[in-house]
């Protein structure tokens, strides 16, 4: 009769590769968000909604943000390429246009229309579900006409 030693489980997780993913994970939402509001904030400027202190000021927390994504992804030693945007990644499609469609143009052509989301998120690690968020929002960009929420605060209080 052979006894064996009873079974442990195991998970192996190579931190550098965890880091490294959740880092490109960050970037990628963060840059996303960036080209989004860089869109909304050219809009606006060409609309001529937005005085010039406001359009400085956009310029320079732009360039911010963008000079401090490439620092981190050189951090982790991410390419440029891998916070690419495009929805071939993210979509099962035969549609070649579809699949070059950028993440970025798809939710810029929805705010500029204006649309109403539902869904449901589910959030895995290690193939195991955590957390499920059901989502449901009215997604619209804000019309160059309008001031800004800081302004009609201070005006109403």
């Amino acid at each position: 009769m052979q006894i064996s030693k009873p079974i442990s489980p195991q998970i192996n997780l190579d931190g550098d590769k965890l880091q490294k993913g959740l880092a490109k994970l960050v970037l990628v939402v963060v840059e996303l968000l960036r080209q989004i509001l860089e869109r909304q904030a050219q809009r606006r400027i060409q609309s001529g909604s937005l005085t010039s202190e406001e359009v400085e000021r956009l310029g320079m927390a732009f360039m911010q943000i963008k000079q401090k994504v490439g620092q981190i992804s050189d951090e982790f030693g991410l390419k440029p390429d891998e916070l690419d945007g495009t929805l071939k990644g993210m979509l099962k499609t035969t549609d070649s246009q579809l699949a070059k469609t950028s993440l970025v143009d798809l939710i810029d052509s929805l705010l500029v229309k204006g649309v109403v989301i539902g869904g449901s998120v589910t959030v895995s690690v290690a193939d195991i579900d955590l957390i499920t968020l059901d989502l449901l929002a009215t997604l619209s960009a804000i019309p160059g006409g309008t001031k800004s929420r800081k302004v009609r605060k201070k005006k109403n209080g």
